[in-house]
């Protein structure tokens, strides 16, 4: 004979366990998840772009970024040069976020926020300074 009490513990653990595993990729724009090398820091106040409304310092020269240090207008699609620390970066717009992801396709984090998000990845700070609609601004600096 069974014991019951024991089948009630001992089932449910094992339906527990067999449902950790997951292959999916994690989506650009899911919530944001705290890597070995990614730090999420807390939202800053207002982030504004610099000089005039919507109007990036380096404006729309991607390769301000290869030293790792610029502010730029990104669209979807947009491939970044950057050695800052986070490596070249893939840009995706989507609702009012700014996703970046490893333009290689590598086991990289992709990290995205909206506007006065920070993200640290290795030694180099990301910042989603604006975001208007299919456009955005992100600032690049080594940390």
């Amino acid at each position: 004979m069974v014991d019951r009490r024991r089948c009630l513990v001992l089932i449910p653990l094992a339906l527990l366990a067999s449902g950790c595993a997951s292959t999916e990729p994690t989506p650009l724009f899911s919530a944001a998840s705290a890597g070995p090398s990614t730090e999420n820091v807390p939202m800053m106040e207002a982030a504004a772009p610099s000089g005039s409304p919507f109007v990036a310092v380096d404006g729309r020269d991607l390769k301000a970024c290869a030293d790792g240090e610029c502010e730029v207008l990104v669209r979807t699609g947009d491939q970044i040069p950057n050695d800052g620390g986070a490596g070249p970066l893939s840009v995706a717009i989507q609702a009012g976020r700014v996703g970046l992801a490893p333009a290689s396709g590598g086991m990289g984090e992709a990290v995205s926020g909206p506007p006065g998000m920070v993200h640290r990845i290795n030694r180099q700070e990301i910042v989603v300074v604006a975001v208007q609609g299919s456009e955005g601004i992100i600032r690049l600096s080594k940390k």
